[in-house]
């Protein structure tokens, strides 16, 4: 039998692609080398962008009823200390609000959604190979020990970071900047309700530690990592994340149980030479389309496969499963993501630096301490941070003058300094801006031909940026084909 499609890899890149198949009746075959449920290491956290696309497979619904967490607000963390606690950003396609469902739930309610949609599964395939041939593309699979063969006319590797499927497209595999974290499950947290909570801290910058907690106290608890070639990982993460439990989460978790063990996972965050190819395309990790500013990696998931389904029922139709026909693909996810990404790809390429670890740290909290007296500022900043809004709007002088606080009051926050008065804020603050550049350029001096590689690295990425200009602070994604207002018809706000 000659399916249409196989789906490489049931994680929500390709149940989300499979089931936007087989809704338009597109044979469609999905193989994962588990059986499910099966758990996987993530901070369980389903974004409004997340609860948009559930909402376009049409099981938004199952999702909602399962959650014991719906969250409006987000504390943010500072070296330890609460900066602040902000919203996600309003009129924008998406919910106002983000919940909470463990990877093993929900991964397996969006393949039973496939499955009910008319796809079919077969776990437990360990992919080997592909092999493009002319009337079709053959996918090499390992069950039991034994070899077995699928045929389709086009495949679709939704197989995570060590895709099979993008090195069969020729593309280097943990070649460029990656993110590695450790998770652990809790029970018996002690808090008010669901929350979400985001920790910046130089021990473990650029990165973050996050505490996802539901109703239930049941919580999430992480640390991520981001590292490449010239800037490895310098830190024991493990130990890291040890120390982060104990020192930042010891009141939450003193009465609470860790449930299983710690638990690891990888992102990429490159450009792969290569997402299409001859009957062949890449969606989500596998394609390394997860978000390089926050991480966030299942709604990037759904938008990608939105893409490849289009672009896959388009070759389908016209009888062309070429390179040049799939190509569209590519074409698709330009258009409507890769500005967005790009612009996000520039501020971790800076980020990234070791040297530069206070000054963005500072950056970060003077930003935080703007946002305070601003309702309308900090949902632009957590709607950039989040990618309710085009993160590309942070680049748009126009965006940037709508958004930033007009009241001489909120700009006067950032340099006063209670009793001593503004002129020993001022001075406060140039002294840390003035203080933590000067420990950067004397850091860079010390290693001079790394710094010239980082710097041609970041002026690189703005020239690439530039060359694509920037957006409005509203995102003009490919969900605007759908309905342009989020209705919870099917969920509760």
């Amino acid at each position: 039998m000659i399916y249409d499609v196989i789906v490489v890899g049931a994680g929500p890149a390709g149940t989300s692609a499979a089931t936007f198949l087989a809704k338009r009746g597109v044979s469609t075959l999905v193989v994962d080398r588990t059986t499910f449920p099966r758990d996987k290491v993530c901070g369980d956290g389903l974004t409004p962008q997340a609860i948009y696309w559930l909402d376009r497979l049409g099981c938004a619904a199952e999702v909602l009823q399962e959650t014991k967490a719906c969250i409006k607000e987000c504390d943010l963390y500072m070296n330890g200390r609460r900066l602040l606690t902000g919203g996600f950003a309003k009129d924008t396609p998406y919910p106002d609000f983000a919940i909470l469902l463990d990877r093993r739930r929900f991964d397996h309610i969006l393949l039973r959604n496939a499955i009910a949609a008319g796809a079919k599964f077969e776990g437990g395939r360990t992919v080997r190979d592909i092999v493009v041939e002319r009337g079709a593309a053959r996918v090499v699979a390992e069950a039991e020990g034994k070899r077995v063969e699928y045929r389709a006319r086009i495949v679709i590797g939704a197989d995570g970071v060590s895709s099979v499927v993008s090195r069969h497209l020729g593309n280097k595999l943990k070649d460029g900047v990656m993110a590695v974290s450790l998770r652990a499950y809790f029970e018996n947290v002690e808090q008010d309700g669901s929350q979400i909570k985001v920790y910046f801290d130089r021990r473990f910058f650029p990165g973050y530690g996050w505490l996802f907690v539901d109703d239930a106290g049941f919580a999430n608890v992480g640390l991520g990592y981001a590292y490449d070639k010239s800037f490895p990982l310098i830190i024991n993460l493990r130990e890291t994340f040890l120390a982060f439990v104990e020192r930042d989460l010891g009141p939450m978790l003193r009465h609470s149980n860790q449930c299983g063990r710690i638990s690891g996972g990888a992102a990429a965050f490159y450009r792969l030479h290569a997402i299409a190819g001859d009957r062949v395309l890449l969606v989500g990790d596998a394609a390394n389309q997860a978000d390089p500013l926050n991480g966030g990696g299942i709604h990037k998931a759904m938008e990608g496969a939105s893409l490849a389904a289009d672009t896959a029922f388009h070759a389908l139709t016209i009888g062309d499963c070429s390179h040049q026909a799939l190509a569209l693909y590519q074409q698709l996810w330009e258009q409507s993501f890769e500005t967005d990404w790009r612009t996000a790809e520039f501020f971790l390429s800076v980020a990234k630096n070791p040297a530069l670890r206070e000054f963005c740290l500072f950056l970060l909290t003077q930003i935080g301490r703007l946002t305070t007296e601003d309702r309308r500022f900090q949902e632009f900043a957590s709607g950039v941070f989040s990618g309710t809004i085009a993160q590309s709007a942070c680049l748009s002088p126009l965006a940037l003058s709508r958004a930033f606080p007009k009241d001489p009051e909120a700009w006067l926050s950032l340099v006063q300094s209670g009793e001593h008065g503004v002129a020993a804020g001022a001075a406060t603050l140039l002294g840390g801006a003035m203080g933590s550049l000067s420990l950067a350029a004397g850091r860079m001096v010390r290693d001079p031909v790394r710094s010239l590689d980082w710097g041609l690295e970041v002026a690189v990425n703005a020239v690439q940026l530039a060359a694509r200009g920037v957006q409005g602070p509203v995102r003009r994604t490919a969900a605007d084909r759908y309905p342009p207002a989020w209705t919870p018809a099917t969920g509760r706000a």
